[in-house]
Order: structure tokens, then C-alpha cells, then sequence
């Protein structure tokens, strides 16, 4: 019933208010890894944050939902007193209060789901002359979203997962007011409103004997993998589809055509966690110990539940932003597949398909290429089916891939 109410009292507020602030508001749900023990209890914390697009706004009321797995929380964490909310960043100011609300998603049967809602509202809304002496802007910048809200969950037992916005909630465009009580025009993304849940057993016992070579029984397909500078970091993302048995991902760099080292794995980062499940599933990670504009490569390799490693592609990434080499897609093919680069200036480009013996069987792109974004579709319907490295060379520095054919 309150949550019925809350939702008539926002498209109320819809209705009588027929402008609306610039912009999308973007929800992420970050800092995800921080798991902490007090009180002989383990409790799992994660931050809410928001950007706008466009526009110069305060928040003054909002709402975010956050689907938690039972199996690591167990449920009704609300009505339990498992959960914790607090102001922090633009939301943590004195005078006036800013007040918070807790409580759980019932469904049409009257029976719990593991799905809460954390709301916010100024006491002063509809007065932002008064409340913005308090408060600051939304930040206007992906890269440096505002603070919101810290959330505190006590866990029940080990295991994984994620804490996300989940899809079903309607009317999320009128669940964000600024202090005009104005929805935004853009409506609410939350396509990163998502965080890995892991927690450990405080005593997993000694390890069964590893498998030297466990052979890889996982499935999974490599829908697109990139890396590319924002500003001094260099963020690389991934999407898969269809993850089915998949433990998680690690990520290899080399620097200047060097040795590949792992930087980072889904054992130490719990966001390199597999989310697992069918469609499409997006992971990122933002490498923050780099030399800026110094020519990097990095490898991507899956790991099944068993141990197994799966190489999937690596990837480099241009000095001083001049290009970006993607991976090629879809991988494995059948019988074509695609190769895109994007060049920020004129570029010597090279790039052949060769089979396993070292012979080349296409020569897909030579010569000097204009700044601009290409897509080149390579037919293979005369190759049998088997392994094949296509090779790319961009002024000098090279990446190999390896594409598979399945017939």
C-alpha cells in the first residue's frame, strides 16, 4: 500500500506540473567490492550515484529500487532491520533535513520479493530557494558522478551475485524530481545501476587437487570488447551473451608489443564476477595504473566454473587516442564476420586472415586510410571450419586475434 501511494502522490506530481528539467539522469550503483565484518556480522555495502546529461539541476525528491540475491541476504532484509541508508555527497546536508524511506516491494499476492526501494524527498520541495542553499548540483560529468546514497546489507551465508535496478519497476520516468517538482525529459537510465555481490566463506578448507590443464566446458559468446583513454585511465569493456556455467574474467596488458601480465581477475575484483544468464550481459573495468598515451594491448580470458580458461581476444589501444582497433565480431563465425577500426587521423593500416599454417587466405584492408570509422565484412565461405589468426597492423604496432569458424 505505501508503495501504491508513493507512486499515485509522483504521477500527481507528473500531472500538475506540465514542464520538465533537461536531461537524463543516469543511476549507477558503484564501489560494490566493499565488504565489511562488525559485530560478528558480514555486511555488504555499495554506493548509489547519479549524473545528468544536460542541464543545472538539485535533487530534490527520488526513489531507487535495488533486487538483492536471496540466497546471500536471505529476504525481507527491510522488515528485518538488515539494511541501512545514508545521505552522502549532494544529499548530505544539515538544514532542511533530508528524509529517507525504507521498505519492501510487495507483489499482487501479498507476498515478499527480494526487492526494496530506498526514497528520498526534501522537506522543502517545490522551494528551491530555500533548499538550494543546502545542496549542490547533480554533476554533469559520466566520468565523476554525485553521491547519493550509501546502502548497507547484512549478509545470511556466502555466495554471489548482484544487487541491480531491476526492469520490471514501471513508471520509472516519474520516479526523479528536481526542486521545481519536475520530472526530467530524458527519463531515468539505470543501465548501470548494477554491482557484483561476493562474499567468502571465512574458511573454504584445504583446495582439492587442481586439474593441471582443465579443459573449458563453459559457453559463452564475446559479443564486443574495447579499451579506449578517458583521461588518464584507460576503461575497457566487454559484453557476452548466453553465459552458462562462467565463473568470471581476467584481464592480461601488455605494453609495446611486451609480455602479457595479468592486472586483474574475477578472484581479487568481484565486478569481473560472471553475472551469468541468457542475453546480453556488459562488465568494464577502468585501468588506472598507466603511462598516459603509451601504446597498451590487453587480452581477455573467461574461466568456467571448472577452471577451464577460454583466450578470447585481445585488443589494443592507440598512443595519443590516433585509432581504436575493436575486436572482430562475431567470434566464432559462420560464414563471415566483421572487422572495425576507428582512425582519428590518417593511418597506415594492414590487416590479413591466416590459417593455422601461416598462409595468408585474405587480404581484407592495405594502405593508408583517412581518419573515419570502417566496418569491413570478410566472407569465408570457402574455408573449412578450424582456427584462423587475423593479424592487424596500424602504424607499426601489431594485435593478433584469433577467429574461429564453426560450420
Amino acid at each position: 500500500m505505501k508503495k501504491l501511494l508513493l507512486m499515485i502522490s509522483l504521477l500527481i506530481l507528473a500531472v500538475t506540473y506540465a514542464f520538465a528539467a533537461t536531461g537524463t539522469l543516469h543511476l549507477i550503483y558503484a564501489n560494490g567490492a566493499n565488504v565489511i565484518e562488525a559485530d560478528s556480522s558480514i555486511y555488504y555495502e555499495f554506493d548509489i550515484q547519479a549524473w545528468l546529461s544536460e542541464g543545472n539541476e538539485v535533487l530534490g525528491a527520488g526513489m531507487a529500487y535495488v533486487e538483492y540475491p536471496e540466497e546471500v541476504f536471505g529476504t525481507t532484509v527491510v522488515m528485518n532491520n538488515k539494511v541501512t541508508a545514508t545521505k552522502i555527497g549532494i544529499l548530505d546536508g544539515v538544514d532542511p533535513e533530508l528524509l529517507i524511506e525504507l521498505y519492501d516491494i510487495i507483489n499482487t499476492n501479498d507476498t515478499k520479493i527480494t526487492c526494496f526501494a530506498v526514497t528520498f524527498e526534501a522537506t522543502y520541495l517545490g522551494f528551491p530557494e530555500t533548499y538550494n542553499a543546502f545542496y549542490s548540483d547533480i554533476s554533469t560529468d559520466s566520468l565523476s558522478p554525485s553521491d547519493l546514497l550509501h546502502i548497507r546489507i547484512e549478509t545470511t551465508s556466502t555466495g554471489s551475485g548482484n544487487v541491480y535496478f531491476p526492469s520490471y519497476i514501471p513508471g520509472t520516468e516519474y520516479l526523479y524530481f528536481n526542486l521545481q517538482a519536475e520530472t526530467f525529459a530524458g527519463g531515468l537510465d539505470y543501465s548501470e545501476a548494477i554491482e557484483a555481490v561476493y562474499i567468502e566463506s571465512e574458511d573454504p578448507g584445504p583446495d582439492p587437487d587442481p586439474d593441471p590443464d582443465p579443459v573449458f566446458t563453459g559457453s559463452v559468446e564475446l559479443k564486443s570488447f574495447t579499451a579506449s583513454w578517458k583521461r588518464e585511465n584507460i576503461l575497457i569493456k566487454w559484453s557476452t551473451k548466453d553465459e552458462i556455467d562462467i565463473a568470471g574474467y581476467n584481464l592480461k596488458r601488455a605494453l609495446n608489443d611486451g609480455e602479457y601480465v595479468e592486472i586483474v581477475g574475477y578472484l581479487t575484483d568481484p565486478s569481473l564476477v560472471a553475472k551469468g544468464g541468457i542475453g546480453v550481459i556488459k562488465y568494464e573495468y577502468a585501468d588506472a595504473d598507466v603511462i598516459p598515451g603509451a601504446p597498451y594491448s590487453y587480452q581477455l580470458e573467461c574461466v568456467d566454473d571448472s577452471g577451464g580458461v577460454l583466450l578470447f581476444d585481445s585488443i589494443m589501444v592507440a598512443e595519443d587516442e590516433d585509432y581504436i582497433v575493436e575486436s572482430s565480431y562475431p567470434n566464432p563465425f559462420n560464414p563471415s564476420f566483421v572487422v572495425p577500426f576507428e582512425l582519428h587521423t590518417t593511418q597506415d593500416i594492414d590487416i590479413k586472415l591466416y590459417n593455422i599454417s601461416g598462409k595468408v587466405v585474405r587480404d581484407i584492408a592495405s594502405g593508408s586510410y583517412q581518419a573515419g570509422r570502417y566496418r569491413f565484412t570478410v566472407h569465408c565461405n570457402d574455408l573449412s571450419s578450424g582456427i584462423y589468426l587475423l593479424k592487424t597492423i596500424v602504424n607499426r604496432h601489431k594485435l593478433t586475434q584469433k577467429m574461429l569458424l564453426v560450420k
